[in-house]
């Protein structure tokens, strides 16, 4: 409603006392068919009540003097005058709108209204509309006090003689009527709303009362202007459908400003009948153009418009341009899932109001501009990227995609999309989707798929704050782990069976230190880190960090968690995890509402970025620093984008690829990738003729997050930039650390061989023994010869 100084539209000589000089059957239309002889003496019955109501009114209004000299008379002024005169005049119900950014302006996504309405001041209303409303609904507006005696009469007598009883109520006494319905639909009991609204529309002279009692107060109160220009705000146009602004964008496409004479005429003609005369419904198209036509033949009677102005607005057909407005999230196009998101969030959060009914009915009537933050240039060209590498469906497998990306710091939600078309209704199927598989279940109705490695971030974490370190080396290998070696809320866990650890090559086996074992992936390693950590505390974790269970409740603390093979967690909330890296250690929960203003420009309270620490700043730089090697010489090689900037990230594929991850950040956008099984089980890795992903150089649709990623990441940097370098890690992060308590995680050792074994020969035969020969005899010597004499 206008300040009380509004201007008050001023007429010629000609229009006073225009309804002498009107005849009446100018004013309302004969019925085509006369009423029944039989409902004579009700029509005469409520003839005279109607006249001594008039009576009471012409008592009243033009002679109290007059009117207290008789006591009957005293008695009618004084049960008329003990009627509450005073209307309280509350915000007329508007559609809430949701706005995303596009080159820096806002974009209107969808709508959300009870009743379509937009509240414009008397400025925007052209005078166009203001002569078609008086010549079509209360020629003598400005020249009563909100009731018209005469008119009453008129009507009553109008009714004896078998005529329509319209015409009684002046648009004072209209918007009174408007004002209550509105009120008694704003009650969300409803029983209350149901009596309350019979109340409004109670055909009993005890109503009629009311309604011209709070119509003179109505008149006391405000200037026929702002009476006014409440009443084309207010009035029904058909359907949804209220108001004239939301009646000319509706019906013609161009704001209430703009309309033409008979436009403005074809418009009021609507709110005789907003059922019989709207003009959506071409069968309504020739009643329309008659009550138009009386409309302006009226315009033309008292002067408002020239002879030959209404020759030719006669001769120009209802010729409309049908605009409904973005109503839901079906109509914001590549958005429709960010707007699921928003709207969910509306009608949940506390924020928005204490109970659901009071949300929904905030929703639907506040008339709220919801300023968001997502950046409808990187969301284009997300989806776009999307749709170039994950099929909409596929014959081999139900598929499922998903991307979103959050700002580190803000936790603001700049781009989310998947591989559906939105489907409010969820019964279309194909391509078409009601789930929103980035976020959890309360917001999306999907339970999330398990992370796979992804979730290794965080047993990393723990090792790096418990005082080990990234070039520490561990067992690597695959094996079978008693679920006791694990600790469990400070108690060995005697409650899970054990776990045989996998790796996800042959070749993966032996030691590795943390640092290789986080660029390769190695489960064998993560198994250590599980180890040496506690489940609880890697699970508490992991939730201060945003990585919540997708269905509610508790993250699973099964040993497998290690390895991200327990709980669902929706995408979001993996990259809310990984943006804490991002933020050096402070993790922002994901927001997507950044303002919220009511239809004065005031501003509604949102939730205000919820942003803590979680992981100490120089061990966020280790992790950063491991993270790193992931992208330069691991699992998300070539994946980097071209632009120079520092990027760091994890895979992960959960078991038999059910699901596969791509999540990668810059310090200034973080960027998750999941796509897997929306229902049902396929491995990705047997599914080939995906479009062909260049990075991998295959059709495999368990390498499509490679290019997803990279895809987004690089226009998501070229929009937002971000830092060509990190700071180091310290060394204390690096080399060293304290010893592995468990025997099971610390470096494979294999044991000696054993020494051979000595044998002994099994015992042959005796040996046959061999006969010592006889000594010989010695000869006994011969005498020596006697030598001759000599001579």
């Amino acid at each position: 409603m206008e300040a009380k100084s509004a201007r008050i539209r001023l007429r010629s000589a000609s229009e006073l006392g225009v309804a002498a000089c009107v005849p009446y059957d100018a004013l309302v239309p004969i019925p085509p068919e006369g009423r029944r002889i039989g409902t004579m003496l009700s029509s005469l019955l409520a003839f005279f009540s109607v006249a001594g109501i008039a009576g009471v009114l012409v008592a009243v209004l033009l002679t109290p003097a007059v009117a207290l000299s008789g006591v009957g008379a005293k008695q009618g002024i004084g049960f008329f005058e003990s009627l509450p005169a005073d209307l309280k005049i509350g915000a007329r119900d508007q559609r809430t709108s949701i706005y995303a950014s596009s080159h820096g302006k806002p974009v209107l996504l969808a709508s959300f209204y009870a009743q379509n309405r937009v509240v414009i001041p008397w400025s925007s209303v052209p005078l166009s509309v203001q002569d078609a409303a008086i010549a079509g609904e209360d020629v003598r507006f400005y020249h009563h006090g909100g009731v018209d005696p005469n008119a009453i009469v008129r009507a009553a007598v109008a009714d004896v003689l078998g005529k329509s009883l319209q015409g009684a109520s002046t648009i004072t006494q209209q918007y009174v009527k408007n004002v209550c319905v509105q009120q008694a639909e704003a009650l969300t009991d409803p029983a209350k709303q149901k009596a309350a609204y019979a109340d409004c529309v109670d055909p009993s002279a005890g109503r009629k009362l009311r309604e011209m009692r709070l119509a003179i107060g109505l008149e006391k109160k405000y200037t026929k202007n702002e009476i006014l220009l409440g009443y084309l705000n207010i009035a029904g146009f058909g359907g949804r459908v209220y108001g004239i602004e939301a009646a000319a964008e509706y019906y013609f496409g161009e704001p209430a400003a703009k309309l033409t004479v008979p436009q403005a005429a074809a418009l009021i003609a609507i709110v005789n009948n907003p059922e019989h005369f709207r003009l959506d419904e071409k069968a309504n198209l020739p009643a329309a153009t008659d009550r138009r036509n009386h409309i302006l033949g009226v315009e033309r009677d008292q002067g408002m418009i020239s002879e030959a102005a209404y020759e030719q607005a006669l001769a120009e057909p209802i010729a409309t341009h049908l605009t409904p407005p973005p109503t839901g999230c079906d109509s914001a196009g590549v958005a429709g899932f960010f707007c699921d998101y928003v709207l969910k969030t509306l009608l949940t959060d506390p924020a928005f109001g204490r109970t659901p009914g009071i949300r929904e009915a905030n929703l639907q009537t506040k008339g709220w501009k919801v300023t968001t933050t997502l950046n409808l240039d990187l969301q284009r060209t997300a989806q776009h990227v999307m749709n170039t590498y994950v099929p909409k469906s596929s014959k081999a497998f139900d598929v499922g995609g998903a991307a979103v990306s959050v700002q580190p710091g803000t936790g603001h939600v700049v781009s989310m999309v998947q591989n559906k078309d939105y489907d409010a209704t969820g019964s279309r199927g194909g391509s078409y989707s009601a789930v929103n598989y980035n976020v959890d279940m309360a917001l999306g109705a999907g339970g999330g798929p398990q992370p796979g490695s992804t979730f290794k971030l965080f047993p990393l974490i723990d090792w790096l704050k418990t005082g080990h370190t990234l070039y520490q080396t561990v067992n690597g290998n695959p094996r079978t782990i008693p679920a006791s070696t694990f600790t469990k809320c400070g108690s060995p866990d005697y409650d899970d069976k054990a776990w045989h650890v996998g790796n996800d090559e042959p070749s993966e086996r032996g030691n590795y230190s943390v640092m290789e074992g986080t660029a390769a992936s190695v489960n064998g390693v993560f198994a250590s880190l599980g180890e040496e950590s506690d489940l609880c505390r890697i699970r508490d974790l992991a939730q201060s960090m945003g990585a919540k269970n997708a269905r509610g409740g508790a993250l699973s603390t099964v040993p497998a968690m290690v390895i991200g093979g327990a709980s669902g967690i929706a995408p979001l909330d993996m990259a809310t995890a990984y943006a804490t890296i991002a933020n050096h250690g402070v993790t922002c929960a994901p927001i997507a509402i950044v303002g919220i203003t009511d239809p004065d420009g005031h501003a509604v309270p949102v939730p205000k970025p919820s942003c803590h620490r979680t992981v100490p700043e120089a061990v966020a730089t280790a992790v950063a620093y491991a993270l790193r090697g992931v992208i330069t010489g691991g699992t998300m090689y070539g994946d980097q984008t071209s632009d120079g900037l520092y990027e760091f990230g994890k895979t992960g594929t959960t078991d038999n690829a059910k699901d596969t991850w791509a999540i990668g950040s810059t310090s200034k956008v973080t960027t998750a990738v999941w796509i897997g099984n929306a229902n049902g089980f396929a491995n990705l890795r047997d599914e080939y003729g995906f479009p062909y992903c260049g990075l991998q150089g295959s059709t495999q649709a368990a390498i499509e997050r490679h290019c997803v990623w990279r895809g987004i990441q690089t226009a998501a940097n070229a929009i937002y930039g971000g830092a060509s370098g990190w700071p180091s890690p310290d060394s204390q992060y690096l080399y060293g650390g304290v010893a592995i308590r468990n025997p099971d995680a610390r470096p494979y050792v294999a044991p000696p061989p054993p020494p051979a074994p000595v044998t002994t020969p099994a015992p042959g035969p005796a040996p046959t023994p061999t006969p010592t020969p006889a000594p010989k005899p010695t000869p006994k010597p011969k005498p020596a010869p006697t030598p001759p004499p000599k001579r």
